[in-house]
């Protein structure tokens, strides 16, 4: 008996890039079949869709067009595309639902428990991405890339010689890492090359889990005292709204700045743009804001020791593959009948 298989893909992971992943199950007698979900949409209506589906969730959002491809398949397997309660009640075939990301903030997972339909999901499918970005942010920092460009290409040859005015060997520094899961401890692994002391935080971890990987695990508090940049990889959510606000910031070192990868709202913007203009703050490293695109404004434009790029930590071609390869492994243990790696509990 046959498997059949729905890929709905989007503009940011095409159907095309699931199926060059998973395809090689047709030797196992899947029968798939392609949709891309905004398939015409520009980057920007795709990223203000999906960015209101994670605050949202996936039921108020158009998915016709799913509902009428999902019929009669037995796997559905999206990337950003709304998996609704309606379209989950509205087969009787579906067994099994796959997000090719880490998060399922666009599929109904109660939904689909009630009705007995397994969820998959991708964790860690950017996390090499992200870290390899977020490290990249924390040495250019440090070493103040950005701002030796834009002074060179605006025809200043700037050297400077006062020790006091020259950034640390990275060796010598504390480095804070917030959140110890794929990517926070792929962020760790990077920065073990140069030596540095890390400190990590991460309350769902426990400390001897971090202390294995040679990180020193700390409070909040301590963390943010001792540290020379703190690198923030926490989920978004109620508890994490606003982690690093004013008090936060405040507790910081004023030579010390802060990388945020993971979630603009994460962080009070207001008061890191006070923290960095009255010198409470060296500065920052952000690729994601609290409404993005930001705005053209926004005064953390201005904010003089403060680099930013617009939310592409995660953008690397084996990203998008890696998600979809995920999978595969674990419908090919489904196919099986073996439990799958990836369940959502």
């Amino acid at each position: 008996m046959s498997t059949t298989v729905l890929l709905c893909g989007d503009p940011q992971q095409p159907s095309e890039y699931m199926y060059e992943a998973l395809g090689h199950l047709e030797d196992r007698g899947v029968e798939f079949r392609r949709m891309d979900w905004m398939g015409d949409a520009t980057p920007t209506a795709f990223r203000d869709e999906t960015m209101s589906m994670e605050a949202e969730g996936p039921g108020s959002f158009d998915d016709g067009d799913i509902r009428e491809g999902v019929v009669g398949a037995d796997v559905l397997v999206v990337h950003k595309a709304p998996v609704s309660r309606g379209l989950v009640e509205s087969t009787e075939s579906l067994d099994l639902v796959a997000a090719a990301r880490g998060g399922t903030e666009n599929v109904d997972v109660e939904a689909c428990r009630e009705r007995g339909v397994e969820v998959l999901h991708a964790p860690g499918r950017n996390r090499d991405a992200v870290a390899d970005y977020a490290v990249a942010m924390l040495l250019s920092r440090f070493r103040e890339i950005p701002f030796h460009h834009d002074a060179l290409s605006g025809g200043e040859w700037d050297q400077v010689f006062d020790p006091e005015r020259l950034p640390p060997d990275v060796r010598t520094t504390e480095i804070g890492v917030v959140g110890f899961g794929n990517i926070g401890r792929g962020v760790a692994r990077r920065l073990s090359g140069f030596e540095p002391t890390v400190l990590a935080h991460d309350p769902y971890v426990d400390d001897a889990a971090i202390e294995e990987t040679g990180a020193e695990a700390v409070g909040l508090d301590e963390l943010l005292d001792r540290a020379d940049a703190v690198t923030l990889h926490v989920r978004l959510s109620e508890a994490t709204e606003g982690l690093v606000g004013e008090d936060e910031l405040a507790r910081m070192k004023p030579s010390a700045f802060l990388v945020n990868t993971a979630r603009g709202g994460l962080v009070d913007e207001d008061a890191l743009v006070e923290a960095v203009e009255s010198g409470e703050l060296a500065g920052a490293a952000l690729d994601v804001f609290r409404e993005e695109p930001i705005a053209e404004d926004h005064p953390l434009l201005d904010c003089e020791g403060v680099v930013l790029t617009p939310h592409v930590a995660g953008s690397t071609r084996d990203a998008v593959l890696g998600g979809p390869r995920i999978v595969s492994e674990d419908l090919a243990r489904w196919l099986d009948d073996e439990a799958p790696v990836n369940t959502v509990e």
